[in-house]
């Protein structure tokens, strides 16, 4: 090797390690298993999930990414109109407690920014945001024939027979109107959302059982029914890890797997993704999953484009359609907020907005969404790190960040 050839690798490798070092340098001394969810110290954990909680890779095509390039429109500034009230993007980002912000309009980005610790590079917590991921794979996989819709989680999984989820169907754990007596308030550390968080390594707080299940397959089958729920939609993440469960045991593979096969790689990312993986490795379906800001928004494209990429159909148009469709009363969701033409739905692991234009999103706590309107072009991607599940401890933001991906699809339209 020429001796300049040397010095450069050399150089590359001092500069490599300086990153490395700096990386380590911005951890939050602070940091702990129990409050890398919370504000301040989730605004670097977000973006950090491999040094936080073990991970599987959710590997991306090397010969295969779908270009995203600066579209005619792209803007480095902009002002919108937010509850009727006009705001800068930058005023919004900080009361938002936003780290990545992008607009896809027609294919193209037309607006994306970063703040905080997150880079187009590094992947930021999904939260879940995941599950609508996980029900992609699955519309892919009833379409194969490799799982069907219609039979009860029971015939896959003979351990949750007895469980809140055993007797119902495939599509009625998808679209969460299931019996299981899950229950999820995320200010109530006492609810099953939050003993979960036990059971999976993501916390060791004080209300943690001491000798409390250990990992999904061990805290599932411990959760009962609640007839009351019965047969209409009531939000519990753990019917989507009841999902992720049958779709590895159907198939003998990964949850990380399957996505990177029927997802990940035929859209075209442009880096790996990844999932937290418990104590047994089972990857954790419902908020798990971390991506860069453009491949969320390569998602949003996908379902944009009826399920199409590359000229190849990677989700069934037919599953698309169905997540856009007037729903059933049963999968109506209430809402305390009175707008026009704002009549909620969840469907398959989606949220539809009920709007005239039939928008999806994916929707999870701390503040990320992604946006889908069909009609106008748009995808709208948001990552964000509230320092509690529901907003800053004084305001709840679902409604504010909702509002902003409308105000931005109004924008771009």
């Amino acid at each position: 090797m020429k001796k300049s050839a040397i010095l450069i690798s050399l150089g590359l490798s001092v500069l490599a390690g300086a990153s490395i070092a700096a990386e380590i340098a911005d951890r939050p001394e602070t940091l702990t298993l129990t409050n890398f969810q919370f504000g301040p110290q989730n605004r670097w954990a977000f973006s950090h999930m491999r040094e936080v909680i073990p991970t599987a890779k959710i590997a991306k095509d090397d010969k295969q990414v779908l270009p995203l390039n600066r579209g005619a429109g792209y803007v480095d500034d902009l002002t919108i109109s937010l509850h009727g009230q006009e705001q800068s993007i930058e005023e919004i980002v900080e009361s938002q407690y936003i780290d990545g912000l992008l607009v896809l309009k027609d294919g193209h980005i037309v607006f994306e920014k970063y703040y905080g610790y997150l880079d187009e590079s590094k992947p930021h917590l999904m939260n879940s945001v995941s599950k609508s991921v996980v029900g992609l794979v699955a519309g892919k996989l009833a379409e194969e024939k490799v799982i069907d819709l219609a039979k009860p989680v029971s015939s896959y999984l003979p351990e949750l027979a007895k469980s809140g989820w055993g007797q119902y169907s495939l599509q009625v754990v998808l679209d969460m109107r299931d019996g299981s007596d899950y229950t999820e308030l995320y200010p109530d550390f006492t609810t099953t959302f939050r003993l979960q968080d036990c059971a999976i390594g993501w916390t060791e707080a004080d209300y943690c059982p001491e000798n409390g299940p250990r990992g999904l397959r061990d805290f599932l089958p411990s959760i009962g029914r609640d007839e009351s729920k019965a047969g209409k939609f009531s939000y519990r993440s753990g019917s989507t890890n009841v999902i992720g469960w049958v779709l590895e045991r159907a198939t003998g593979k990964p949850l990380a797997e399957l996505i990177s096969t029927y997802v990940w790689q035929p859209m075209g990312a442009e880096f790996d993704a990844d999932i937290t993986v418990d104590i047994g490795g089972a990857a954790l379906a419902d908020h798990g999953m971390s991506s860069t800001l453009r491949d969320l928004g390569r998602v949003g494209l996908l379902v944009l484009n009826d399920g199409s990429a590359f000229g190849k159909q990677v989700v069934p148009a037919e599953f698309i359609a169905d997540l856009h469709a007037e729903p059933d009363v049963a999968n109506r969701v209430a809402t305390e907020e009175s707008l026009p033409d704002y009549n909620p739905y969840y469907r398959s692991f989606w949220w539809g907005q009920g709007n005239a234009e039939r928008d999806l999103t994916g929707l999870g706590i701390h503040g990320q969404v992604l946006r889908v309107a069909p009609e106008a072009g748009i995808v709208v991607v948001i990552f964000s790190t509230w320092p509690r599940a529901d907003g800053d401890g004084e305001n709840e933001l679902w409604f504010q960040a909702l509002g902003l991906a409308d105000g931005l699809v109004e924008q771009f339209r």
